[in-house]
């Protein structure tokens, strides 16, 4: 018969050792995309896009990045993530202008966004991939208030 120290052990150990993970709840919301003329415009040149614009870019090209990484395509995750830098290198001055004092959260929260989909890349880990599209949405619902 086992001592009741060590079972009482085993489920200290059990019951500390278990593990965290941050849960992410989906809605169902289809992603934003401008309409194929706009589209096409936008992905021409960042430099003369809106922030507007540039924030339906971030939400397409990490949507698709996440996917990319998920299916375990890093050189077209890559694109995205060329492209997601692109976005953010013009995003990030739009809204230093626009949002004055509010700016350094604002761009704080993006840049977190920014960096999830830089490591989902580099380190192929797929649910910072994920994280950066649900962190993404709450980073713009920013914008909008």
């Amino acid at each position: 018969m086992r001592s009741p120290r060590i079972i009482v052990a085993m489920l200290c150990v059990a019951t500390f050792t278990g593990g965290c993970a941050t849960e992410v709840i989906e809605l169902d919301v289809p992603p934003t995309t401008l309409p194929p003329q706009e589209a096409a415009a936008v992905t021409a040149d960042l430099s003369q896009a809106t922030l507007e614009d540039l924030t339906v870019v971030l939400q397409d090209e990490i949507g698709a990045l996440s996917r990319a990484v998920f299916d375990d395509d890093r050189d077209e995750a890559r694109v995205h993530l060329d492209r997601i830098n692109e976005a953010w290198s013009f995003a990030e001055p739009l809204i230093v202008a626009q949002f004055g004092e509010l700016a350094d959260q604002l761009t704080y929260d993006l840049r977190r966004v920014v960096e999830l989909a830089r490591s989902a890349v580099d380190r192929n880990r797929p649910a910072d991939a994920d994280k950066a599209t649900s962190f993404l949405r709450l980073a713009l619902e920013s914008l909008e208030a």
